[in-house]
């Protein structure tokens, strides 16, 4: 039996680590990453409420890795995990910055898929705390999805410097 996900645990946790770890540092450091958690609304085959995980690490100021677990049924039933490459685009910087990312993976039960789009950051305060937005686009590859293309729009919180 695969456990179900409680999004208001998730939630409240990613609150409390997001204000431990903000405390801490000061968001004037050159990018390192981010790691961003929330929730997101998947259409193609119909609306569904999910939940996802991101983990962005900068190679170069602007280049870097992007690795992702998202359209995560509640229930654990289906999801994908995709890896890739992510670009940092300076919007309004420090306040605002914009993150284009493309990557590949696989969603089960088992369909391969790739996936792109891009995800804001919103810093409200100087601590290392992030607001995100973003929008993703997924190219199921196989059969197996009930539709060959997904769109899902994502809010969620992020630790990011």
């Amino acid at each position: 039996m695969i456990p179900t996900i409680r999004a208001d645990r998730v939630t409240r946790g990613l609150v409390a680590i997001a204000v431990l770890v903000g405390a801490a540092a000061p968001a004037t450091a050159e990018p390192i990453g981010a790691l961003i958690g929330g929730s997101e609304v998947a259409f193609g085959g119909g609306p569904r409420q999910r939940v996802n995980a991101t983990a962005i690490a900068y190679l170069t100021r602007r280049a870097g890795g992007h690795v992702s677990v998202s359209r995560l049924a509640l229930d654990g039933a289906s999801g994908a995990v995709t890896a890739g490459f992510a670009y940092r685009a300076n919007a309004a910087r420090p306040r605002l910055e914009l993150v284009v990312h493309v990557g590949a993976g696989v969603a089960w039960p088992t369909a391969p898929v790739a996936a792109a789009g891009v995800t804001a950051f919103l810093w409200p305060t100087r601590f290392p705390i992030a607001v995100t937005t973003g929008v993703r686009v997924y190219a199921f590859i196989d059969d197996v999805a009930p539709a060959p293309l997904a769109l899902s729009l994502e809010l969620g919180l992020a630790l990011a410097r």
